[in-house]
């Protein structure tokens, strides 16, 4: 331990459930200390000294640089002073634009899996931990489940990214902190957390209705459904099925980023600075494009799932055809995946398939004639009742993703519509 450490003015840079994080001085060096209510007793603290080691030199991490007590015997974290925290960023109803939610999701998933691979578990993925750098590059910071044993915390704040597991009895591992990811990219994607509060709702109710209540599917033109089916994987309540590693995760942002290296380095610099690039929610129109690192791409590269629902152009089909997207829809191999024939029930059409494709989720591309195609996103189920026109014609076909390639059933029309590609 090094003693030349003092905090100079008390000023509170933040504050969590349990700790408090102040400004202070390291030999005279500005840094961030993150003060606990009390001394760490023997095992937290070869815990913490553990952790910290394995954690260094990590990408995405911010790491611990030092274990600091202070006069009065309390124990504090010593880091790296970081002038901005993704909570502050998008407090209130701000939200990121889908190619910065990309960069970020690779940043995290990156820092995760080198933790997970060095045996360390974060614990509260959450977009309080996320900082970031005079730069603009986010990272990581408090990693660490036995400094949140040793303190025991209110967790009515921090719910919404809390998996059902830790919910029901406080299991904290490489899982848990998939699920805390995928929470925070819905957060970031929509301006809301995945199962908000309601006004008035106690917190015992609110458990309950996020133990039994399935995460909608991110429902917007703007967010590419190949992200935000990932975003739906990692919030699995099963955790069996969620993605098998972080670095499963961090590889699939990979190829979501720009062809262009230099866009994908830092990615916030202008939101460190300022907020005129995170919108605030009512305003839809400002997120026609996706945005990576400010580099004015627009553009899911890699993969070429660009769109996943719609015709791959952003616009509608011809009618009453069934267009596919631009490249990366693949015809199912064989009957791996089949669409039956729908069951046309007046206002209603219910939609079966079958599968023999493992580890996927799917989606019910609808196309009605006259109207632009949309879909309905069925995550791992094989049936889907689509409200309908009783009027219109329609065309349905399903699509199914692993991450790395869109499978295509063959389509199937009701009331005499002609499907075509």
């Amino acid at each position: 331990m090094n003693a030349v450490v003092t905090v100079p003015d008390e000023r509170t840079l933040g504050s969590g459930p349990v700790a408090t994080v102040h400004s202070g001085l390291f030999d005279d060096v500005p840094v961030a200390l993150k003060i606990f209510p009390a001394r760490f007793d023997r095992a937290t603290l070869a815990a913490v000294e553990h952790d910290r080691a394995r954690l260094q030199e990590l990408p995405g991490v911010l790491p611990v640089d030092g274990i600091e007590q202070l006069a009065d015997g309390r124990h504090a974290i010593r880091m790296e002073l970081c002038p901005q925290s993704l909570a502050a960023l998008i407090d209130g109803d701000r939200w990121l634009l889908p190619g910065e939610a990309v960069v970020l999701g690779h940043v995290l998933a990156t820092a995760l899996a080198g933790a997970h691979a060095a045996g360390v578990v974060h614990g509260r993925v959450q977009p309080a931990n996320v900082l970031f750098r005079p730069t603009g590059e986010p990272v990581l910071a408090d990693f660490g489940v036995a400094v949140r044993r040793a303190f025991p915390r209110d967790i009515a704040g921090e719910l919404e990214y809390l998996a059902p597991e830790t919910l029901r009895d406080e299991t904290l591992d490489e899982r848990t902190d998939l699920y805390g990811l995928g929470a925070l990219l819905y957060r970031v994607l929509t301006g809301k957390p995945p199962l908000p509060g309601q006004l008035g709702e106690p917190v015992g109710e609110r458990i309950l209705r996020l133990l039994r209540s399935p995460v909608p599917a991110i429902d917007d033109p703007d967010v590419p459904v190949i992200l935000s089916a990932v975003v739906g994987r990692l919030l699995a309540p099963n955790p069996e099925h969620r993605p098998p590693d972080a670095a499963w995760v961090a590889e699939r942002f990979a190829e979501l980023l720009p062809a262009e290296p230099a866009a994908v380095v830092t990615g916030f610099p202008s939101a460190v600075s300022t907020l005129d690039s995170v919108p605030a929610k009512p305003s839809r129109r400002l997120r026609r494009h996706v945005v990576l690192g400010g580099a004015g791409a627009v553009c899911v590269a890699g993969i070429g799932v660009a769109m996943f629902l719609t015709d791959g152009q952003g616009g509608s089909a011809p009618v009453p055809s069934l267009s596919p997207s631009l490249s990366p829809s693949v015809a199912a191999p064989g009957a791996a995946l089949e669409l039956a024939e729908p069951e046309d029930h007046g206002n209603e059409v219910v939609l079966t398939w079958t599968s023999s494709l493992a580890d996927v989720d799917y989606a019910v591309i609808v196309a009605p004639e006259g109207e632009p195609n949309h879909a309905i996103l069925a995550a791992r189920l094989h049936t889907a009742t689509v409200r309908v026109d009783p009027l219109q014609r329609y065309c349905f076909e399903v699509r199914a993703t692993d991450g790395r390639t869109v499978y295509t059933s063959l389509s199937h029309s009701i009331r005499g519509a002609v499907c075509s590609r």
